[in-house]
């Protein structure tokens, strides 16, 4: 057994070790909306106060059916301004958006089979871009063209602004996908890996072998040092990853988070609650 002043000694060198470890990120929790119905991404607008949250509408186990009743909200300064800006309309059906980004001028989502566009202004001239996948997931884009990861086929997909369509090799059950410093990654629903994918093609995507500490990833982002933030939505957490792809630590655990958003500029990290229909705003700081 261990004497009192030897196991006082251990525990401050435990102390010691775990405040040593450098710069961890922390997240302290800002505000909890809801109103939503399945809010599935969040999307802040760069410059702005305006963040998109998609939302799927849709009943248990109904989150690929075309219903017409998908819809996309507004915030604004942490706040709800529009919870249906954009719905559905006769010659303009909503049936699940889900991924959200910005290109040239125009909101991008995908909706189930299809990618879509509209003035983010106001959310007129409706378009569809292309179609024919087998489930739209989530959206990047890299300032040339905008990429989809489609989670039924397993691919990815880059799509040109005219519709013309490259397909890029993917992992298994592919989900949330994002660009960082010209370099592209993914997370794995399926396989509960984060990859590195190459939009050139040629390469097959390279595993951070993570898959242990995570059960079904959705959504993923890169900070501006390197750390990778992921949703774990079967996990019930969101997790940081170090910069070296090496190191896994929780910075929240809630329920079914979905594809999260970062405004960058405020470091408001937003948290979509896929099955608790609310959206929950954390600041991430160190």
């Amino acid at each position: 057994m261990l004497s009192r002043l030897r196991l006082l000694a251990l525990l401050s060198l435990c102390a010691v070790t775990l405040a040593a470890q450098p710069g961890r990120w922390q997240l302290r929790q800002l505000a909890v909306l809801d109103q939503f119905w399945v809010p599935e991404c969040a999307l802040p607008v760069p410059g702005t106060d305006r963040v998109f949250v998609s939302n799927v509408a849709a009943a248990k186990g109904e989150y690929w059916t075309d219903d017409g009743e998908g819809f996309i909200s507004v915030l604004a300064g942490g706040k709800m301004q529009r919870l249906r800006w954009l719905q559905s309309k006769p010659g303009a059906v909503l049936d699940g958006p889900k991924g959200l980004c910005l290109f040239r001028g125009k909101l991008y989502f995908t909706d189930n089979t299809r990618l879509l566009r509209c003035n983010p202004e106001d959310g007129s001239g409706l378009e569809v871009v292309a179609d024919g996948f087998g489930k739209a997931n989530d959206l990047a884009t890299d300032g040339d063209a905008v990429w989809l990861s489609d989670g039924l086929q397993s691919k990815i997909w880059r799509i040109a602004e005219d519709g013309a369509k490259r397909e890029i090799p993917a992992p298994q059950g592919v989900n949330g996908i994002t660009f960082a410093k010209g370099r592209m990654y993914a997370v794995s629903w399926d396989l509960h890996e984060v990859y590195e994918v190459y939009p050139i093609g040629g390469k097959d995507p390279r595993p951070f072998r993570l898959a242990d500490h995570f059960t079904n990833l959705d959504g993923i982002e890169v900070l501006t040092d390197g750390t990778f933030i992921v949703s774990d939505f079967m996990g019930n957490k969101v997790c940081a990853i170090t910069p070296d792809g090496k190191t896994v630590y929780t910075l929240v655990e809630l329920e079914s988070p979905a594809d999260i958003g970062i405004d960058r500029q405020t470091m408001t990290l937003y948290v979509p609650q896929f099955f608790a229909d609310k959206v929950v705003l954390f600041r991430l700081f160190r």
